[in-house]
């Protein structure tokens, strides 16, 4: 049977409603960790919505499949496995800058087929580390080392008093069932002592052999081994010869057994009991404890019975308990309701949501990954949504929350770009791959610090401290912190504050040979203030730099610009990126550019607030209310995984009023969305 009817098989079974398909797709990036900061103060809440409730719509969310990234964290939370199996399947495309949005999270039958032997590789691993197999050898008489006797057909007779012996090496410690098979020739007043031999040394009673050839028997002792290699045997005790009588002990084979367990330790992800003691009591108890974590709600009695008849059928056919957890895990890890986070549609009014599907929502917001016990334990209750504000509290605290630096800041910020970007291996040979590496994580330590520490988000752009390693400090030509791995620096240099200093920034916005006054002035607009400006024209010839300048860059592309069909958008692009022309293309800082020319850094702001230098430049934007509202669009765009529309300015004006009255802190954003009617609500389509 292929693969892809198998993985199907499995999903009907879990309870799947089908899959969509697309081609396209764009790749991600993982996370860095930046350092645990003190805990968060309780949030101002404005107290009036600043815009007419009627005119809010609380939206729709498309079903959200899990992008890799959430995939990864998801499987590490459930499983604790920590290989990141969706670095396997195809990339995620990208929608408003973000990977993680519902209307381009669709699936192909090639991610689904990745998705079949990743859930069947996570069930396998999961189950061994937790699942302690069964052991039998078996080592017959014959082939055993002997003190004394002789062979007797199939078994070994020990005429008188002595051992017989074998070595066999176990991988697990623990308790085994050592057994021999044995008979004996009576005589004399007693029947046949033998004992059980363990390393030389009897375990336990001696065992009294009365079977005879005719009908041998099995005597048994339970013994404790440690992992390694072990002599086992029998002992003869009580020899005894008075012709014509004589007593012998007759061996036929000695064997060490262990059955095979699931009992459950301190470590447990999966086994809540012994499926080979419990029986299909145990088994159902797994898979509805499992299946609740992994479809992050409870099942209901159909889903359950569905996932325990693949236990049944695999036991059926003659395999064990073992395979056939296996078997209903990875249906757990194929069904929708995992690789989805289904959120129903029952009716085009708005309803709120249910208290799982809101864990949901918080968890893949703040940590991109499932929900933990306690967000579990509040949504059981009934409790969570009156809990919202201590529980963003906690879950920022939370070294999961370094998500928000890696894909939501990596995204917004554009860090994730940095290892992939591709300056000029001639020009600037220094950029190595752990300078890259360097520069992304600079950035999204820089962030993690704003919801950590509970920091102003305005010191973004105009904060005094940093983080470096000593090969990034060289290259940005400042005393080096003294340690190859990343540091927190303070007081850095004024040309190195906030976010419009970073090499990482200052690289994937250029060329790989120059700078890009247009990609820098771009960003600001787009990122910072949520400015996007239209496309250029299709017949618009594209700027090329001279070869042997007689000016500035930025003479040339003013030169440019002055087209009719340019001025409009370069106009307020520019400005803006020549505000960054003291970094070159990978971020070292200057006073004259490549051709020698001194380099002017001023500029006039589209509104026509005029600023000299990146310092400036940073301050102004900082000051902005544009930026202030962009930031609050940016969360809540990676938040919902959509895009805000009209009838979502009421709730972005609310989230921006919290966001000023707290001074600007990045909790206080946060819990002002995810307390809002948008965020614990949706309503359905029309057909």
């Amino acid at each position: 049977m292929s693969r892809i009817p198998f993985a199907l098989c499995l999903i009907a079974l879990a309870g799947c409603e089908g899959f969509i398909a697309s081609p396209d797709w764009v790749p991600g990036e993982a996370p860095t960790t930046p350092p645990v900061r003190p805990p968060l103060q309780q949030p101002v809440v404005p107290e009036i919505d600043v815009c007419e409730p009627a005119r809010t719509d609380v939206g729709r969310v498309t079903l959200r499949r899990l992008n890799r990234f959430e995939y990864d964290s998801t499987v590490r939370d459930l499983l604790g496995d920590t290989t990141k199996p969706a670095n396997a399947f195809p990339a995620d495309d990208y929608g408003h800058g973000y990977d993680n949005q519902g209307d381009v999270l669709s699936t192909a039958p090639l991610l689904v087929e990745k998705y079949d032997a990743a859930a069947l590789k996570l069930a396998k691993t999961a189950l061994a580390a937790e699942y302690r197999p069964g052991f039998s050898t078996r080592l017959p008489a014959t082939s055993m080392t002997a003190s004394t006797g002789s062979s007797s057909g199939s078994a070994w007779n020990l005429y008188t008093n002595g051992t017989l012996t074998g070595s066999v090496t176990v991988t697990t410690a623990g308790t085994y069932t050592l057994s021999v098979r044995a008979y004996e020739s009576a005589a004399g007043p007693e029947r046949s002592l033998m004992s059980f031999l363990v390393d030389g040394v009897a375990q336990g009673a001696s065992a009294t052999v009365a079977a005879t050839s005719a009908a041998p028997q099995t005597y048994s002792r339970q013994v404790t081994l440690t992992a390694g290699t072990h002599t086992i045997g029998a002992g003869f005790l009580n020899d005894f010869y008075l012709a014509p009588d004589d007593r012998n002990l007759f061996i036929e084979y000695v064997e060490l057994t262990r059955p095979a367990s699931g009992s459950p330790t301190a470590t447990s992800r999966l086994l809540t009991c012994d499926p080979v003691a419990g029986g299909a009591t145990c088994v159902r108890t797994i898979l509805a404890t499992f299946g609740r974590k992994a479809w992050r709600r409870p099942l209901v009695d159909t889903e359950l019975n569905r996932l325990v008849s693949l236990v049944t059928l695999a036991q059926t056919e003659g395999d064990g308990v073992q395979t056939g957890l296996e078997l209903a895990l990875q249906a757990v890890l194929l069904s929708p309701h995992f690789l989805f986070r289904v959120e129903a549609d029952l009716s085009t009014e708005p309803r709120a949501l249910d208290d799982h599907e809101l864990a949901a929502r918080l968890s893949y917001f703040l940590w991109a990954s499932t929900p933990d016990a306690e967000l579990n334990t509040l949504a059981d209750n009934g409790t969570l949504r009156a809990q919202l504000e201590p529980q963003v509290r906690r879950m920022l605290a939370d070294a999961r929350a370094d998500s928000l630096s890696s894909q939501f800041a990596g995204s917004w910020l554009w860090s994730r770009g940095v290892e992939e970007a591709s300056p000029d291996p001639v020009m600037f040979a220094a950029v190595t791959p752990s300078l890259k590496a360097a520069m992304k994580a600079q950035t999204e330590a820089f962030f993690a610090t704003f919801y950590k520490e509970d920091r102003s988000a305005l010191e973004l752009l105009t904060g005094t401290d940093s983080f470096m390693t000593d090969e990034l400090a060289a290259h940005y030509g400042v005393p080096a912190p003294g340690s190859t791995t990343l540091t927190r620096v303070q007081n850095v240099p004024e040309n190195r504050r906030g976010l419009l200093g970073h090499g990482g920034l200052l690289t994937v916005t250029s060329q790989p040979t120059r700078t890009s006054p247009v990609k820098r002035g771009k960003w600001v607009m787009s990122q910072l203030m949520c400015m996007e400006p239209p496309p250029p024209p299709a017949e618009v010839e594209a700027f090329s730099a001279a070869t042997t300048p007689t000016g500035t860059l930025r003479q040339q592309f003013e030169a440019h610009r002055s087209k009719p069909e340019c001025k409009g958008c370069h106009a307020m692009m520019d400005p803006l990126g020549f505000g960054l022309e003291n970094y070159d293309a990978v971020g070292h800082y200057r006073t004259t550019d490549t051709g020698g020319f001194a380099i002017d850094s001023s500029g006039v702001l589209f509104d026509g607030r005029r600023f000299n230098g990146p310092k400036e430049l940073s301050e102004t934007v900082s000051a902005d209310p544009k930026f202030a509202d962009c930031t609050a669009r940016q969360v809540f765009t990676y938040a919902l995984g959509r895009a805000p529309i009209s009838t979502d300015e009421c709730t972005i004006k609310n989230m921006t009023a919290a966001f000023t009255q707290n001074g600007h802190r990045l909790p206080a954003l946060i819990a002002a969305l995810v307390t809002s009617p948008t965020f614990t609500s949706r309503r359905g389509e029309a057909p």
